[in-house]
């Protein structure tokens, strides 16, 4: 087992049609393509500005990115399994088996900082796990340094009620957990609008994520 940690992101392939559905009413099928895109490069080059600090992985569900997008430090893989719970579930074994911690994050939350993700990861010297809560009631990250069989089970995931099921989860288990800021993710056409006008007043938020902000600056 390497003592480095990972951090792993867990990304969609860029499909029309089958990416950030919930946004096609606003943006249509190409549309709605292009912005997870954006969101999906700006979270990669977050991730590779780690170097030193964490082993990165990618691991794509409904086919591979394509290769320019993604940054040579990461290990590409395949997401296995029926559903989230069970693709988490499998990657969280394969990555403690090779890491002594090992954090997971999505694509849709792109104010979200490396310097949240450094601390994430010094969390889980202390605890079992980190919950990244989003004020929807998902969660943008999620950590351990150890798992179980059947930690994922019952989880009403891509619900208000991930994050709480999950953190129940995780202490039933007998796992000691931190809980991270909240941090916002995009998933709804009303989103798209609250994340313009955040990104418009904060440049920091913009150098997060040039690629989303391009995007959506471009949006009448």
């Amino acid at each position: 087992m390497h003592s480095q940690p990972a951090v792993a992101v867990f990304a969609r392939a860029v499909t029309p049609g089958k990416t950030k559905t919930r946004l096609i009413p606003a943006l249509g099928a190409e549309g709605a393509a292009r912005f997870h895109q954006a969101l999906v490069s700006d979270t990669l080059d977050k991730v590779a500005g780690l170097k030193g600090k964490a082993a990165r992985y990618l691991f794509t569900s409904g086919g591979r990115l394509p290769k320019q997008m993604v940054p040579p430090a990461f290990e590409c893989r395949l997401q296995q399994g029926r559903d989230l719970a069970e693709r988490l579930q499998r990657a969280f074994t394969q990555l403690l088996r090779r890491h002594s911690r090992a954090v997971i994050i999505g694509t849709d939350s792109p104010a979200l900082a490396s310097s949240m993700l450094r601390l994430a990861l010094e969390e889980l010297r202390s605890v079992d796990a980190v919950l990244g809560p989003c004020p929807d009631g998902g969660y943008y990250l999620i950590g351990l340094r150890k798992t179980c069989r059947g930690l994922f089970n019952g989880l009403r995931l891509g619900t208000e009620l991930a994050f709480r099921d999950t953190l129940a989860n995780l202490l039933d288990h007998g796992f000691s957990c931190s809980v991270l800021e909240p941090c916002a993710d995009v998933d709804r056409p009303e989103d798209l609008a609250v994340l313009k006008n955040f990104l418009a007043k904060n440049p920091a938020a913009r150098r997060l994520a040039p690629r989303t902000w391009r995007f959506l600056s471009k949006m009448s």
